[in-house]
């Protein structure tokens, strides 16, 4: 065994040096365009994903969520309590939320959507929504009669943008709207500005100043609906959640990931569509590897038996074609992992794609790159040592006279 393992090594070396170098560039290239692409399609769909679960979380459910238990429908107390939250370890911000309103209109057109009193500066510590400014201005503490929209309702006179015809379609800062409170009494507002998230779920509720809010609904006084909180980078929601179940009752605790469900089909679908693309990349290397050393095989089949009827054994054969199938391997692997890394991820870092949700990077780990990697490595020796068997089978006279 040791023998025709020695046997097999060296005929590969002398193949590989005396072997048509265009046709061996080739099978490299193919080799490192099918591991480029099991990299590329894979890191581009889990950028995509990364994009979705750092939107879900930075403009609609935080880290974790406080809401009533049971069938309360408001949290007391929320002054004294989010001051508790707020000390409390692993907590990094944390900002409470009311219903007020339930419909927005502005002229003929309207719907419903959800219209918070929120305070505008603890509220901007949790979520990044003040940030993304399409129009106008964010909200101040004192501000009255004052309304900030997402572009899911107000439109803006953006055609493009997803549920516009569902929208107010043409309000803009400095336009009044109606808008409908919980109590049924209808409240004229004028739009701050209007911010734009790119996220559907996050991109259709209005918001006013809690100060506002405590004016036209004494219920909302120290009461809440709803708190966000998020936590210090590194620490776990569940660790924060066993901290904050001692503080008070009547309240459950939702994390990011039980809240991420409205999402999951997204997810589910993207990750689908990778393993199908993977697939169809490992029969193109297959198929590569498989052909190529058919080929070799017909064109040396008078060698092959020549070789054989002087004493090389048939495992020797096929362990140099296996060999050679995998320096053809290892060689495109490597060049296609230097031109992923140091060609294709900072180009793409600096020149993002533009999905619709925003911009998406390359997000890709060392885990799945050494798994790309094995299973390239596997796909292409098996596909090798196929025909090889095969060839050796054949009757020694037969692969002479090349019958």
């Amino acid at each position: 065994m040791r023998k025709s393992l020695r046997t097999g090594f060296f005929l590969a070396a002398r193949s590989i040096a005396r072997g048509n170098y265009g046709i061996a560039a080739m099978t490299v290239f193919m080799i490192l365009l099918v591991y480029v692409d099991l990299l590329f399609l894979p890191a581009l769909i889990q950028g995509a994903v990364d994009r979705i679960h750092s939107q879900l979380i930075d403009t609609y459910t935080s880290d974790l969520v406080i809401k009533p238990a049971g069938q309360i429908t408001r949290i007391g107390g929320a002054g004294a309590y989010l001051s508790e939250i707020r000390h409390t370890g692993g907590v990094a911000s944390a900002t409470a939320v009311y219903r007020v309103g339930n419909q927005v209109s502005y002229g003929a057109n309207s719907g419903s959507w959800a219209v918070d009193a929120i305070d505008p500066e603890s509220y901007r510590e949790v979520f990044t929504t003040p940030a993304n400014i399409f129009e106008g201005s964010y909200l101040t503490e004192r501000d009255a009669s004052k309304v900030f929209l997402g572009i899911g309702i107000a439109g803006a006179g953006q055609p493009k943008v997803r549920g516009y015809k569902g929208s107010l379609q043409i309000v803009h800062p400095g336009d009044r709207v109606a808008v409908t409170l919980t109590s049924g009494r209808i409240t004229h507002f004028t739009v701050s500005g209007i911010y734009q998230n790119k996220f559907p779920l996050s991109d259709q509720t209005a918001f006013i100043t809690m100060h506002e809010a405590e004016q036209l609904v004494p219920a909302v006084n120290d009461h809440a609906t709803a708190i966000y909180v998020r936590t210090t980078p590194g620490t776990s929601a569940e660790s924060v959640v066993s901290q904050l179940k001692s503080l008070k009752s009547g309240v459950q605790f939702e994390t990011s990931a039980t809240l991420s469900s409205s999402v999951q089909d997204q997810i589910a679908t993207f990750n689908l569509i990778s393993n199908i693309l993977k697939v169809v990349s490992l029969l193109v290397a297959a198929i590569t590897v498989f052909i190529v050393t058919y080929v070799d095989l017909v064109n040396k089949r008078r060698q092959i038996g020549i070789e054989r009827a002087i004493g090389i054994r048939s495992a020797a054969i096929v362990t140099s074609y296996v060999v050679k199938a995998s320096c053809y391997a290892i060689a495109g692997i490597g060049a296609g992992l230097a031109c992923f890394n140091y060609v294709i991820v900072p180009l793409v870092r600096h020149r993002p794609f533009q999905f619709p949700n925003g911009p998406v990077a390359l997000a890709s780990t060392w885990q799945q790159i050494r798994q790309n990697l094995i299973i390239l490595i596997i796909v292409a020796l098996v596909s090798a040592a196929i025909p090889a068997i095969r060839s050796v089978r054949i009757k020694i006279l037969d692969a002479i006279w090349e019958k």
